[in-house]
C-alpha cells in the first residue's frame, strides 16, 4: 500500500472522513482568510507521515469542516523549494483528488509587478506563467497531457467579480507567475516579467493549479498584493509578507464565504 492510500485508509478510519467537496489553499499570512467551518477536525501532517513545512506562516496541517452545506477540506501549501522533490508538491493533491474534491480555492501573498497595485490589493488570477523551471506533473505515474488554457475556470471566475460587486469589494484581474524561490526577484527579473505580461509573483501555487487541473478539478486563483516592486525593496522579508498579508484577509473572506 502506498502512502496516499496509507494516509486515506487512516483518514476514514481514526477520523471517519470519506469524501470532501470543495479545497482551499491558503497562502502565507492568509489563514484569517478562511472561513470558520463547522464539525472541525485537524490533523498534522506529521501525524499522517508527511513533511512538516519549513515555512512560517504555514501550519502544515489538514482542516476538515462544513460551510454552507459542503465539505471542505483546508490544505498547508508543500512548496519545490523547501525539498526539490516536485512529488512532494503533489502529495496534499493526490489524497484530496481521492476524496473527491472538485474545486479548488488557491490564495498566494504575491509581489505585485503592476506598477498600479498597492499593497492590500486582491487580484483575481485570469492566468498564468510558470517560470519555476518544473511542472509538477514530471515524474507523475499516470502520464497526461492536460488543457490548461482554462486552468483558472472562467465560470468560477465571473461568480467571484459577481460576488465582489454585490458585496462592493475592490477586486483587481491579472496574470500570476511562479518562480522557484526561496530568493525573491532582482530587478532585473522583476522587468522581465513585466515584459512577460505577469501582473503578480509568488513562489508557488502555479504548481497547485497545475496539479489541481490533472484531477479535474475547476480553480479559482486569488493573489494578495504583499509588497509591490519599486525597484527599492530595501526591506524585503518573509515577515512583511506576513504582516501585509492581513491587510486583505477580510475582503478575501467575505469573497469565499459566499463563493463556497
Amino acid at each position: 500500500m502506498n502512502l496516499v492510500d496509507k494516509i486515506l485508509k487512516k483518514l476514514n478510519k481514526k477520523y471517519g472522513i470519506e469524501h470532501a467537496d470543495i479545497g482551499v489553499v491558503s497562502g502565507s499570512g492568509l489563514s484569517s482568510a478562511i472561513p470558520e467551518l463547522d464539525n472541525v477536525i485537524k490533523i498534522s501532517y506529521q501525524e499522517l507521515g508527511l513533511p512538516k513545512s519549513k515555512v512560517q506562516g504555514h501550519s502544515g496541517n489538514f482542516v476538515f469542516g462544513e460551510l454552507n452545506g459542503k465539505r471542505v477540506v483546508i490544505i498547508s501549501r508543500m512548496h519545490f523549494y523547501e525539498s526539490g522533490d516536485i512529488a512532494k508538491v503533489r502529495l496534499p493533491f493526490d489524497i484530496v483528488a481521492k476524496l473527491g474534491v472538485k474545486q479548488m480555492i488557491l490564495m498566494t501573498s504575491c509581489g505585485g509587478l503592476n506598477k498600479s497595485f498597492k499593497v492590500g490589493d486582491v487580484m483575481l488570477i485570469e492566468d498564468q506563467i510558470n517560470m519555476s523551471g518544473i511542472n509538477p506533473l514530471v515524474g507523475i505515474e499516470n502520464l497526461a497531457f492536460i488543457n490548461m488554457s482554462n486552468c483558472y475556470d472562467l465560470e468560477l471566475r465571473n461568480e467571484v467579480k459577481t460576488i465582489a460587486r454585490q458585496e462592493e469589494l475592490d477586486l483587481r484581474e491579472g496574470v500570476f507567475c511562479q518562480m522557484s524561490g526561496p530568493t525573491y526577484e532582482t530587478n532585473a527579473e522583476v522587468e522581465m516579467l513585466r515584459k512577460l505580461g505577469a501582473d503578480s509573483v509568488s513562489m508557488s501555487t502555479a504548481h497547485d493549479c497545475i496539479v489541481a487541473n490533472y484531477y479535474g478539478m475547476k480553480v479559482v486563483g486569488f493573489s494578495v498584493i504583499v509588497n509591490v516592486f519599486t525597484g527599492e525593496q530595501a526591506n524585503l522579508n518573509h515577515q512583511e509578507v506576513l504582516d501585509n498579508a492581513q491587510k486583505a484577509c477580510d475582503k478575501v473572506k467575505k469573497i469565499l464565504v459566499n463563493l463556497i
